[in-house]
């Protein structure tokens, strides 16, 4: 997770972790919700190539 940039980190952390939803995490991060999707699936990317390198 310390490899993440910060807002990567804040909503992988949102999302997976605290299980919001879609429209919540956008909103507590003051984004688009379409903004917070794509930073979700950049996130999870470069999560899983950090875990498995």
């Amino acid at each position: 997770m310390a490899r993440l940039s910060p807002a990567h980190r804040a909503v992988l952390v949102l999302r997976d972790v605290e299980g919001l939803d879609e429209e919540s995490t956008a909103t507590l991060l003051g984004v688009p919700p379409g903004t917070a999707k794509s930073r979700l699936h950049r996130a999870r990317s470069s999560f899983r190539k950090a875990w498995t390198s």
